[in-house]
């Protein structure tokens, strides 16, 4: 099977539902138990759709979003190894690269400020 670069929102929508269903059986899903993911994944899709997509956009702060977890540093490990894994599993391309970078500095910078190692 060929895979396409994400091109659409709906390419998203696929990278953001699987992931989750990855994290949601991981070392981390204590993380999300108490989450509501039927308002929290649109908000997910919709970071990720500004990153790519010049007419979406994203106003919240991740850092600030996330103060309240006792995240640790493999936490955000496990985090970054689904992610790329997902990524590479569904697509190929620029995007798709863009988006896997955008997701290291992401982890990089939170793994930092909430930590604050």
């Amino acid at each position: 099977m060929t895979k396409t670069d994400i091109l659409s929102p709906a390419d998203v929508t696929k990278l953001i539902k699987t992931f989750y269903d990855k994290l949601l059986s991981s070392s981390i899903k204590h993380h999300f138990v108490n989450l509501n993911l039927e308002s929290h994944l649109p908000r997910i899709e919709s970071f990720w759709n500004a990153t790519l997509f010049p007419d979406h956009s994203y106003a919240q702060n991740l850092v600030e979003k996330h103060m309240h977890l006792p995240l640790k540093k493999g936490d955000f490990t496990v985090w970054l190894g689904f992610f790329h894994q997902t990524v590479d599993e569904l697509f190929s391309g620029t995007n798709a690269d863009i988006t896997k970078n955008r997701a290291s500095s992401i982890g990089y910078i939170m793994q930092k400020k909430l930590l604050k190692d």
